[in-house]
């Protein structure tokens, strides 16, 4: 946009706002400067008559074109405003503020006031119901046939249904992080991906740690985009096969079991911390078998597998398959700067030791061991 840009109004569409609910639940979330456009639009209409330059709101509300844009956006995002673009000319729509009980049962909306205003304040809004009295409201079925003329009032809700979510975070014992942001960015995911509440509940699931769901875990797990690695041992195979099958803490319990040990609460954490960067368990897993590779000892190098963590989630590797060629491609980089050529080996090259200047007999059978029984279990699972 740019302030000599034309904007006029959209014929026949007079407004009536409800100033009581735009300003006790709108304002809050839009901010002041966002209200103060809307205001002036609205008293400015002229029925779409004229044509007039962006400066007009410029100077009337004393802000920057940036800052309209971003208002103008917000306004659109709260369903007060469309714009219709022709070449550099604006076409405004506006909408009238849903009534304060419409606005407060809309889940989001509710929501994102309570992060602005607090939870209290959103309570004293909310208008209680006769607990004792029965409801005798007849509904839209019982008063109008399928032809009535009279039109339903629509209802501002997508498909996203959150109390059937959370029936079902009830039944599978699922508890928010943070319910108020969480809501939030739900509705955000399902919008986004065209999702149904269903759709947006298993793909939670899939992603939840500990019981709790991890709404950045859901973003990554639907920006994944199908790689194609090429080159892969059989080795490898089996282990972006066993990744992608187990969970963090099962896949780390596996390895401590052929090292005769168990998993420690020091671990744990260091795999919290994982999930907390966003990781998915698929990644996290490549993460720890390639540490105790890397490393030999019976114990999780912690500190080295949160040094790859912050790295992968640096660089965006959301599954096995990335995390395998990132660590094959690391590997590749290093060996070019060795002098002598490596030595053959059935190890896949990017989870050969190196920390430690020599490698014990012993070490490398119980890794030879490792793989051995991750490609027997693959071949169990097969049939």
């Amino acid at each position: 946009m740019k302030p000599n840009d034309l904007y006029s109004y959209i014929r026949k569409n007079v407004v009536s706002p409800n100033w009581l609910s735009f300003i006790l639940c709108y304002q809050p979330i839009i901010g002041l400067e966002a209200a103060a456009v809307y205001q002036f639009l609205w008293a400015s209409y002229d029925h779409g008559a004229g044509k007039y330059p962006l400066s007009r709101i410029l100077n009337h509300v004393n802000m920057g074109i940036p800052h309209l844009e971003q208002t103008l956006d917000v306004l659109g995002a709260m369903q007060l405003l469309a714009i219709y673009q022709k070449g550099d000319s604006y076409v405004f729509r506006l909408a009238e503020p849903l009534a304060k009980e419409d606005f407060l049962d809309n889940p989001l909306y509710q929501k994102l006031l309570a992060k602005k205003i607090g939870e209290p304040a959103v309570e004293e809004l909310i208008v209680s119901k006769p607990v004792t009295d029965t409801e005798v409201t007849k509904s839209f079925s019982d008063v109008f046939s399928m032809t009535g003329d009279i039109p339903l009032k629509p209802f501002q809700n997508s498909s996203f249904d959150l109390q059937a979510f959370k029936t079902m975070m009830a039944r599978d014992q699922l508890r928010f992080q943070n319910e108020r942001d969480d809501v939030i960015a739900l509705y955000h995911l399902a919008e986004k991906n065209g999702w149904d509440w269903t759709q947006t509940y298993t793909i939670a699931k899939e992603t939840a740690n500990g019981q709790v769901i991890r709404v950045n875990r859901m973003e990554q797990k639907v920006e994944v985009k199908p790689v194609v690695v090429t080159g892969l041992t059989k080795q490898e195979q089996a282990i972006v096969r066993e990744s992608r099958a187990k969970t963090a803490l099962e896949f780390l319990t596996l390895l401590k079991e052929t090292r005769h040990a168990t998993v420690t609460m020091s671990e744990r954490k260091c795999l919290q911390q994982l999930v907390d960067l966003g990781l998915l368990d698929e990644v996290i897993n490549v993460i720890v078998l390639y540490t105790f590779n890397k490393i030999d000892s019976a114990n999780l190098q912690e500190a080295y597998a949160l040094k790859l963590g912050n790295d992968f989630s640096y660089k965006q590797i959301r599954s096995a398959e990335q995390a395998v060629q990132h660590l094959r491609d690391s590997k590749g980089q290093g060996r070019k700067k060795q002098d002598a050529p490596a030595k053959k080996s059935n190890v896949p090259e990017w989870s050969k030791q190196e920390v430690k200047t020599e490698r014990t007999e012993q070490g490398q059978a119980e890794l030879a061991a490792l793989y051995r029984e991750l490609e027997a279990m693959e071949t169990k699972g097969e049939g």
